[in-house]
């Protein structure tokens, strides 16, 4: 009996159905299931992106994660930036929707939510980042900042080899709150969870500057 394409084949040809666009969907921690389904939402909205007159040209990125869409690219204005957004939010089984200032690493984003003003997350993380020890390089104030590479010295973390690392941050405004994309860069091969957990620590730091805990009773 003949057996019919398999599941990694199917999403492998979804992934290439969208020519002329950007769509970078499902990772190694998404369960098969999850992982089509990414597939398939990048490519709904790249098809729904492809025939809107304002964001065609535009050549968007599009990620998707557990039905969360993430989107990256130059856009002219903050219009077409939250038409992007709108547009994915309205394609269904989406949960969320993103617009990311920086390039997408193709893989799980590391993301923390805040109900607070855009200049306090903005003057709150770039103290977190300096006070991690690294030095800005780049930044656009209130929506993304890049730090500069900075050498990791040689041990078990990273196979003995010194090698370099970055760290690159996004804000996006939404309503009452501003979710933070944090993105770790390394120059050499690394595993993914060794990224994560450097962009959750980040965050992280973020979090306890933005939230404090109070101070004891005596």
């Amino acid at each position: 009996m003949r057996r019919g394409p398999s599941i990694a084949v199917l999403v492998l040809a979804a992934a290439v159905a969208v020519p002329g666009c950007a769509v970078t969907s499902g990772s190694p921690r998404e369960s098969v299931g999850e992982g089509v389904h990414s597939v398939s939402v990048s490519n709904t909205v790249q098809i729904r992106y492809q025939a809107d007159r304002l964001l065609a040209p535009l050549g968007l990125k599009v990620e998707t994660y557990r039905r969360e869409v993430f989107i990256s690219g130059l856009v002219q204005n903050d219009a077409q930036r939250a038409r992007a957004v709108a547009i994915a939010r309205d394609t269904p089984g989406v949960l969320d929707a993103y617009f990311v200032d920086t390039h997408l690493p193709g893989r799980p984003v590391s993301r923390a939510h805040f109900r607070a003003s855009v200049g306090d997350v903005w003057a709150v993380t770039v103290a977190a980042v300096r006070a991690a020890g690294y030095q800005i390089e780049q930044q656009q104030e209130g929506r993304t900042l890049v730090t500069s590479w900075r050498r990791l010295d040689s041990g078990w973390v990273n196979l003995w080899l010194a090698t370099q690392e970055r760290m690159r941050l996004a804000l996006y405004p939404h309503g009452d709150v501003v979710t933070v994309i944090a993105v770790a860069d390394r120059l050499d091969e690394v595993t993914l969870s060794w990224q994560i957990n450097r962009e959750k620590n980040m965050l992280r730091d973020i979090g306890v500057a933005m939230n404090p805990p109070a101070p004891p009773r005596w």
